[in-house]
């Protein structure tokens, strides 16, 4: 059992951010001076981000820890522009036991702007969130099964429905929502599909929020290397770190560091082979920090120092690559890995200021 010391911090927690933990739990971080206006004309509305016809498909999944029934909200665009075609967001929620699951108004805002520049997205209550069986673990492996089992879904095309939640008429019925929509073949024969077709993704968005972020953090790319992983981390909860996950602390905070290091030393590999190629098939994950420069959890000179560490164990890896890396391209290469945004003055909650956040990924997303 947590100590005292522990609850009242976590007590804290909750009172900091107000009903953003209710209905819209979390917690934050800060890095590298970006700060954006999204009435920039600078900084005009692509293509890309207009809304396109899209189906949202509440439902239950189960995971393939325990088969317990986790809730999702699937959606899936039905023209998906060229920009976004083959790409898929994942949403991953703040703290459970806190009140967070993916109705909270920085998830929300996400949806309503980074959907439209996907073809597929998936919002999904962790254990013990929303709707969702099970309840919250002590140190997040749980979870990281939980959002496996989605990716497992992206990876495979195939939404597999909770049989306890969802009959065989039920899918027909969705199967036959989807096919009215655009979604499958006008000739395609539902009754002999046993699972609902997902668009095919290529490149994959794991963004996370507070004690979504951790989790987020606990997928390894190469797992999924189909998928082309990346990592969005919102307002990372450092300095708090050991009491969501306890002693399984620095395996989070070291994978992050050995996938921003691994993602570098590629980087710089690939500028050595093909400095004119603009793209290549092999995908390297990036990794992007949103924060804000007031944070309720930890401080910004906390942040700045893990940062620090984070980017001179690239800079170490980067050193002992064969032939040797100039440094204006170990420099570039771990620029490209690793990605740091501060937003002046934001806390932990993101109240009126959840668009900072859709404007940073999308200016880094699909740059």
């Amino acid at each position: 059992m947590r100590g005292e010391q522990e609850q009242g911090l976590l007590t804290a927690t909750a009172q900091a951010d107000g009903w953003a933990f209710g209905a819209a739990a979390a917690l934050s971080p800060p890095v590298a001076s970006h700060t954006q206006n999204p009435q920039n004309p600078q900084n005009p509305p692509k293509s890309h981000r207009m809304p396109a016809d899209s189906l949202d498909i509440p439902c239950f999944v189960p995971s393939r820890l325990d088969g317990r029934a986790l809730e999702v909200l699937i959606t899936v665009s039905s023209a998906p522009s060229a920009a976004a075609r083959g790409r898929a967001v994942v949403y991953v929620h703040p703290y459970p036991p806190l009140g967070g699951q993916f109705r909270n108004n920085v998830v929300h805002e996400l949806r309503s702007r980074l959907d439209r520049c996907a073809a597929v997205s998936v919002a999904l209550n962790l254990r013990g969130a929303g709707s969702s069986e099970g309840k919250t673990s002590w140190t997040g492996l749980a979870e990281h099964e939980d959002l496996c089992s989605v990716l497992d879904m992206l990876r495979s095309r195939s939404l597999q429905l909770h049989s306890r939640h969802h009959s065989p008429a039920d899918r027909r019925l969705l199967l036959l929502r989807m096919q009215a929509r655009g979604h499958l073949p006008q000739d395609a024969d539902v009754d002999r599909l046993d699972s609902v077709p997902l668009p095919s993704v290529s490149h994959t968005l794991l963004c996370g929020y507070s004690y979504g972020s951790v989790i987020a953090a606990s997928v390894c790319a190469a797992d999924y290397a189909s998928l082309g992983v990346d990592y969005a981390y919102i307002s990372f909860p450092y300095s708090v770190l050991w009491v969501l996950v306890m002693h399984k602390r620095s395996w989070y905070l070291g994978r992050i560091a050995a996938t921003v290091a691994d993602a570098a030393v590629a980087f710089a590999g690939r500028q050595a082979l093909h400095p004119d190629a603009t793209a290549a098939a092999t995908h390297i994950p990036r990794t992007i920090f949103i924060s804000g420069t007031s944070d309720t959890f930890t401080s910004l000179s906390a942040y700045n120092k893990w940062w620090e560490q984070i980017q001179a164990r690239s800079i170490l890896a980067l050193q002992a690559v064969q032939p040797p890396v100039a440094p204006d391209a170990a420099i570039h290469a771990a620029e490209k890995a690793l990605t740091l945004v501060r937003v002046q003055n934001a806390d932990h909650a993101w109240l009126r200021r959840e668009c900072e956040i859709s404007d940073a990924i999308e200016a880094w997303w699909w740059q």
